[in-house]
């Protein structure tokens, strides 16, 4: 009997947040930009695309529909305005950031162009409901120092992050420290971003590249010309029996490409490892999800041979594939987190960069004009044009734990402290090294 009863309360909910004021028509919001030449139609546009693509419906905590109520008079009265009292860029902003204010999703952000004002609004609602110390260049560069002082003479190396182009290349750091015991090492590495996987190809593109500036030779040296296969295990050093555990530092990154993973972390495994489970959106109701399904690692074929403990240093400034990575060494079996609760934004997102079709999959995802994201406001005249990034992918972990606004939470918290940091003691570092040490 109770079963039916759940079933029965699912229905009726589906068919309460299913309901709005006036059905809009199920068109594709990307296909509708060029066609809104009002406030109002801009904001029907994007209230919409939000309604029937946004992947955390059932687990945000906002009343969309009563944003739609409270919302749309203000646009209207945004259009209603005479001459002699424009709308200006902080109403226009304070409209479109109380419109998303709450939201869940932390990789949101939302570009609007008034063409009647000629200006934008911006948002990103996503918040940490916690309080937390995050790690900046100038930390990062201490902790950095800190680490060179500790390395076996001879074994660090590392190159700073860096752009050139529209592209960014990645920093990372290597060294060996001593083990427990005469004779036993610990591999450390860290990486500021997750675009290992595409560096041959920028190396190729650009031919002044790699320079003294940014010290990339020397990186570009030892890992080898295929260290984007491995630069974990190509390096040579996880298979080194000499090597008893592994350091893999992701405090202050960013995130990037998925396809950093099996190349990098997926290779601390003997085989195919379990990350958590995925769902998206099917359809255009807010609850039309699809079944869960397993997100899995592979193992490539450059892999550690035998299990070793890993450590993966992270913290609140760990985004996005950074938190991918963390939860993946965290369910090896020989795994560890140590830091602090990472940043939560975990949802999984389409590039942009080939293609502006996200919506045509089952309204999933980000939606809009993406040249206006990238190229700005000045290629439009009288289009209220606009571009909402956001998940397209609801993740959870192998438990079933939501991560988004939340974070990973450490096996071992250790919380960051810019006292000790100030006068030398890299506190994370330390109980990483204390663990590998003495596996406790």
């Amino acid at each position: 009997m109770r079963r039916y009863i759940i079933l029965l309360v699912l229905a009726i909910s589906v068919c309460a947040v299913s309901c709005r004021k006036e059905p809009l028509d199920k068109v594709n919001p990307n296909n509708r930009v060029k066609a809104c030449k009002t406030y109002l139609q801009q904001f029907l546009t994007v209230w919409e695309g939000m309604d029937q693509g946004y992947v955390f419906w059932d687990k945000d905590s906002i009343d969309w529909d009563a944003r739609y109520d409270k919302y749309r008079p203000v646009f209207e009265a945004f259009d209603a305005r005479p001459a002699n009292n424009p709308v200006t860029q902080r109403e226009y902003a304070e409209a479109w950031n109380g419109l998303f204010e709450g939201l869940l999703d932390h990789h949101l952000v939302g570009r609007f162009y008034s063409a009647k004002g000629k200006f934008e609004a911006r948002v990103s609602p996503g918040r940490n409901t916690y309080e937390h110390s995050t790690t900046s260049t100038r930390e990062r560069d201490i902790q950095l120092g800190i680490l060179q002082r500790k390395a076996i003479p001879g074994t660090f190396v590392g190159c700073e992050p860096f752009t050139y182009g529209k592209y960014d290349f990645p920093g990372s750091w290597f060294c060996l420290l001593k083990g427990a015991n005469e004779g036993e090492l610990i591999a450390y590495f860290r990486f500021t971003s997750f675009y290992m996987s595409r560096m041959p190809q920028l190396y190729a593109t650009y031919s002044n590249l790699p320079n003294e500036r940014t010290a990339q030779a020397a990186a570009k040296k030892f890992y080898g010309p295929q260290y984007h296969r491995g630069a974990i295990t190509g390096a040579g050093y996880v298979n080194n029996d000499s090597v008893v555990g592994i350091i893999i530092d992701l405090r202050g990154n960013v995130g990037g490409s998925v396809a950093d993973l099996e190349p990098l972390i997926g290779s601390l495994s003997q085989s195919p490892t379990l990350i958590g489970y995925t769902r998206v959106k099917e359809g255009f109701g807010r609850l039309d999800y699809s079944a869960w399904s397993k997100s899995i690692v592979d193992c490539p074929d450059l892999h550690m041979n035998k299990p070793k403990p890993v450590v993966v240093l992270a913290d609140v400034s760990s985004v996005s594939c950074a938190e991918l990575s963390t939860m993946l060494i965290k369910n090896l079996p020989y795994g560890k987190f140590i830091g602090e609760r990472t940043y939560g934004a975990i949802g999984g997102l389409y590039s942009g960069e080939s293609t502006n079709v996200f919506h045509d999959l089952f309204y999933d995802g980000c939606f809009g004009d993406y040249s206006y994201f990238e190229d700005g406001p000045n290629i439009y005249s009288d289009v209220f044009s606009f571009y909402v990034y956001t998940s397209t992918f609801h993740m959870v972990d192998k438990d079933f734990n939501d991560i988004e606004g939340f974070g990973v939470k450490p096996d071992i918290e250790v919380l960051y402290s810019a006292r000790l940091l100030e006068s030398g003691v890299d506190n994370q570092l330390e109980r990483a090294l204390v663990y590998l040490r003495t596996c406790r």
